[in-house]
């Protein structure tokens, strides 16, 4: 069965040119897919003058149609997809072009690795990479998706936004009329049971063994776990702060739109352990990066780094040193915060501001998450 490139002869009659009748023209044949059946084209040439303009302009002709045929063109496609002579790995390109313009940094570092790993597959599975886009067909969509799938190293939310990416990206092309179809479309995602985050908050066991470690081997990344947990940040926000956004006196710390989740700036409380630790920290620099340094160093610096040394570092580092379960994450500091600060009273419309969460229904589903027993539900008398 042929995956990527027609046969000829089977899939399409190459082009050649008819010059013993009048008029002369040019014909080739490409089987219809819906069909089956091979359709005729010809091109005249009667009004090329003279005729040794006329056969110079022919063999051009032909030549450019009959490599067109071999990677995959049709005029029938073209007629769905006006702007459908354009290389597949080309339009790719050309989708991270347009999408700089208006994604964030990270955005784009995550669209660029989806299309280098779609290449990387076609390539490892014979591709031309000067074939026009008509010839990734949903045959190959499925394909590659199922290659995807087959890796035990992603699971089932990874797999959906694998999809939700190239869906996207094939939408573009098709509103741009690169194409008449999304390959992609019809192809399931993997259901949300599958897909549920798996994350579970950290005792105050697990806190301590967590804190002891950290103070001995790496006070740097233990700023930035409490910054998660006690401020209640992502890793995205926290890598992205800057020494200016620390108000020592006020006990504050400013959280701006640009680099914020929901483009909304925000004014996070600094606990007094917390302040404590900012103490041993130089923020003499407004505009340093609170985290930086190499690799796993987190120091105060001029170089941002990518949240993704944080997680790194709870992988490789934190996880083994403390025995944590794999559904022990980073972002489980943040979990435990929230929950912890409401088992202690806190009202939740303090802890809604300190997470900078929409709305109090999103606090509230950290209600009674806690696994230790209600000392107020035991001395119930009902």
């Amino acid at each position: 069965m042929r995956f990527f490139k027609p046969t000829a002869y089977i899939d399409y009659v190459p082009a050649k040119l008819h010059d013993k009748g009048n008029p002369w023209y040019i014909s080739y044949y490409i089987k219809d897919p819906d069909t089956k059946k091979k359709r005729r084209y010809r091109i005249k040439l009667n009004h090329i003058k003279p005729i040794s303009a006329r056969r110079k302009a022919a063999r051009g002709i032909i030549a450019d149609i009959n490599e067109k045929l071999s990677l995959g063109w049709t005029p029938s496609y073209e007629e769905c997809a006006p702007e459908s002579a354009v290389k597949a790995f080309d339009l790719m390109d050309a989708f991270l072009k347009a999408k700089e313009k208006e994604s964030e940094v990270n955005t784009m570092k995550s669209y660029r690795s989806y299309v280098k790993i779609l290449k990387t597959w076609l390539l490892k599975k014979g591709f031309d990479p000067e074939s026009y886009i008509n010839a990734f067909t949903r045959l190959t969509a499925t394909r590659f998706m199922n290659s995807v799938d087959e890796n035990e190293k992603i699971c089932a939310q990874t797999y959906n936004n694998y999809l939700r990416f190239y869906i996207i990206m094939f939408n573009w092309m098709k509103e741009k009329q690169y194409i008449a179809d999304n390959p992609f479309d019809g192809i399931k995602r993997k259901s949300k049971k599958l897909t549920k985050k798996v994350r579970r908050t950290l005792t105050h066991e697990e806190l301590e063994k967590l804190w002891a470690f950290l103070d001995k081997e790496n006070k740097g990344f233990k700023l930035a776990a409490m910054l998660c947990y006690m401020c209640l940040m992502r890793p995205k926000e926290i890598v992205l702060l800057k020494c200016g956004d620390i108000d020592m006196e006020r006990h504050v710390i400013h959280v701006r739109g640009e680099i914020a989740k929901n483009d909304n700036d925000s004014d996070r409380t600094i606990p007094d352990k917390l302040m404590q630790l900012l103490q041993e920290f130089d923020l003499s620099h407004p505009d340093w990066f609170l985290l930086s340094g190499k690799m796993f160093e987190f120091t105060p610096g001029p170089k941002q780094i990518w949240s993704q040394r944080i997680t790194g570092y709870w992988d490789k580092q934190v996880r083994p040193a403390c025995g944590f379960a794999r559904e022990q994450q980073f972002y489980s500091l943040k979990d435990s915060g929230i929950t912890n600060m409401i088992s202690q009273g806190i009202p939740v419309s303090f802890v809604k501001e300190q997470a900078d969460h929409s709305s109090l229904a999103m606090t509230s589903i950290y209600l009674g998450k806690s696994s230790e027993a209600n000392q107020a539900l035991r001395k119930l008398d009902l």
